[in-house]
């Protein structure tokens, strides 16, 4: 505010005049001026002291320390009571005055004046006995003053007194603020003040709150770190000295390495609201949190420590609380994103499970963001084994390749592009948290198969693949696993010479085999042969694969691996031991080899040979 810096002469001539002419009527009694100095004279001919005399409209001391000579330009202390005379001597009334801080003090009173105010009576506002700060409302603003109707300025008290700005506008208590010397009046609302921050060690701006009532906002709870108001629609933080907190802070130092106990407030030069949607920053390190919220920033008590060592910008989400989004599948404005147990959110192909609440599982670290060889070892894993501790399915889900574009879950065929490789990707649609975006595994409309989401089909150079896939898509714990056909050629077994002479090598019809309860067999056709588009093969006569082995296939079954494509026996010498129908009759039948003794019959009497079961994929 703007205070006068001394107060002007109110006495008016005609006043002035009275004096005189009182002093020429009554040269014995009242007022009488001496070289220049007014006094007031008894009946006795003494000179009045320490009384206030009035004349016309005015009151004016007399002063003992002077004698008695009228009192000018002084704090005239009357019982109890402290008035003002200005320059002319005459008692100032609803008006502010300054006077000289004669204890002026850099450290405890910087006040190059103290400030008081005279009421109507004259006198100066005063506190007191009373042990409770009051205020005086004058012009609209609100003041305080101690006991010796000093303006009370910077932080006050509930108690009346004035606290150093040093160190005690820190202590958790009620306290106001009434800005500087040569302001005085009561702050409310939002205020950025200088103080001494011990935690910086520096002299530093702060944000305050302050209440209508006049108090500033802090936590004065010992079990949290900080205390949340909402203000104005929005949500700001506190600490227990009422300084506004932001960027990364923890609301306990109890768990400080768990994402839940951190919110992220925004920077210190607007207001510091909480975030309530996106937002895309650092994680907590020493740079970005809020200096009283921790010492010491490591691994060990903090999260997402690598990312903040590495000064990475990631995206997180906070609700409206600004709790932050973590280790979970969440919907926001009809989309699904995923977030990672730190905060951030998930991006590219992860590998994970998700439980009914959305919770999440990434199977392995390194896959939150699964590359091409990560994805081969991901497919060399048994998917009907691939089950967290608690029987949910792990498997891959893709929330896009641009993580400041969308992040957004996919579901669907999709296309992923993966260290200029493109793959193909088939993800469930339908299911909330727990089912949408998880990449489907098994057999899809008896076309393709996938594992994990991924489409299986052979490379160019392999042309053919052998999968093995004991359920459609729909199937709970199915098994999808692609046959090395090393393994294949190496259970190969002669089957005689053909009609070139060349020795023909083959490997039976590839199946599962297990007994009935009457001990005789049956199988299960489960081995697939896919092409480079991915298709399952129907029927396929000499399918030469990469290897120059050739695969026959007929209504989906594998009937034959050999490596020659011509299957018809010799004739004269070079006569072998392949019937003269064989390259047809494995149209019609299933083709067992045989392997010495260890065999088992199949209780068919048209095929008089042996079956084996080859442990394919250990």
């Amino acid at each position: 505010m703007r205070k006068q810096t001394k107060v002007v002469a109110v006495a008016s001539a005609a006043a002035l005049l009275a004096i005189s002419a009182s002093m020429t009527s009554f040269a014995a009694t009242g007022w009488v001026e001496e070289d220049g100095t007014w006094y007031f004279y008894d009946k006795d001919g003494n000179r009045v002291e320490d009384e206030w005399k009035k004349s016309g409209d005015n009151w004016y001391w007399l002063d003992s320390e002077e004698g008695g000579a009228m009192a000018v330009d002084k704090l005239v202390e009357d019982s109890d009571d402290i008035y003002y005379v200005d320059s002319n001597g005459v008692m100032v009334r609803n008006t502010w005055v300054r006077i000289v801080n004669e204890e002026q003090d850099d450290d405890d009173d910087p006040a190059e004046y103290n400030y008081y105010y005279m009421q109507s009576s004259g006198k100066a506002y005063k506190a007191g006995d009373s042990s409770t700060t009051k205020f005086k409302t004058i012009d609209g603003k609100r003041y305080a003053f101690d006991s010796d109707g000093k303006m009370l300025y910077g932080w006050v008290s509930t108690d009346g007194s004035r606290l150093s700005a040093e160190d005690d506008w820190a202590q958790k208590q009620d306290m106001y603020y009434c800005g500087s010397w040569d302001d005085g009046a009561m702050k409310i609302g939002w205020q950025k003040i200088y103080v001494h921050d011990e935690q910086e060690d520096d002299d530093l701006e702060q944000w305050f709150y302050f209440k209508s009532n006049g108090k500033k906002e802090y936590n004065s709870d010992d079990e949290d770190v900080i205390k949340e108001k909402k203000i104005n629609g929005r949500r700001y933080g506190f600490d227990e000295r009422g300084v506004m907190v932001y960027e990364w802070t923890v609301a306990s130092q109890a768990t400080m390495a768990s994402t839940s106990t951190w919110k992220y407030f925004s920077s210190p030069e607007d207001g510091a609201r909480v975030t309530k949607g996106w937002f895309k920053v650092v994680a907590a390190n020493e740079d970005n949190t809020f200096s009283n919220t921790i010492e010491n920033l490591s691994k060990s008590n903090t999260f997402d420590y690598t990312n903040a060592d590495d000064e990475t910008e990631k995206w997180y989400y906070a609700n409206g609380d600004g709790n932050i989004k973590a280790g979970e599948i969440a919907k926001i404005k009809g989309k699904y994103y995923a977030f990672h147990p730190d905060g951030w959110m998930l991006n590219g192909l992860v590998f994970m499970s998700v439980d009914k609440e959305g919770k999440i599982n990434i199977y392995n670290d390194d896959y939150k963001d699964v590359d091409s060889d990560e994805l081969d070892d991901i497919m060399d894993l048994n998917s009907s084994e691939a089950f967290d501790t608690n029987g949910n399915p792990y498997s891959l889900y893709y929330f896009g390749n641009d993580e400041d574009q969308d992040g957004a879950m996919k579901t669907g065929a999709t296309t992923v592009t993966l260290d200029g490789e493109s793959y193909n990707f088939l993800f469930s649609k339908t299911g909330g948290v727990e089912g949408k975006g998880r990449g489907l595994t098994g057999i899809d409309d008896n076309k393709y198969i996938y594992k994990f989401g991924k489409k299986l089909k052979a490379g160019s150079d392999d042309k053919y693949i052998v999968v093995k896939a004991t359920g459609d898509t729909g199937t709970n714990r199915v098994e999808v696993m692609e046959v090395d056909k090393k393994d294949l050629r190496s259970e190969a077994r002669p089957a005689g010479t053909n009609k070139d002479g060349d020795t023909v090598k083959y490997v039976g019809t590839i199946a599962n085999f297990a007994r009935k309860n009457d001990n005789s067999l049956y199988y299960y056709e489960d081995f697939f042969l896919l092409n480079t588009s991915g298709t399952i093969v129907k029927s396929k006569t000499a399918a030469r694969d990469g290897d120059d082995w050739y695969f026959y296939v007929k209504d989906s079954v594998i009937k034959m691996y050999t490596n020659n494509k011509t299957l018809a026996k010799g004739s004269g010498e070079n006569a072998g031991t392949i019937d003269s129908d064989f390259d047809s009759y494995w149209k019609d039948h299933y083709v067992f080899p045989v392997i010495g003794d260890n065999h088992k019959t199949t209780g068919d009497p048209e095929i008089d040979e042996a079956h084996f079961e080859i442990n394919l994929y250990d």
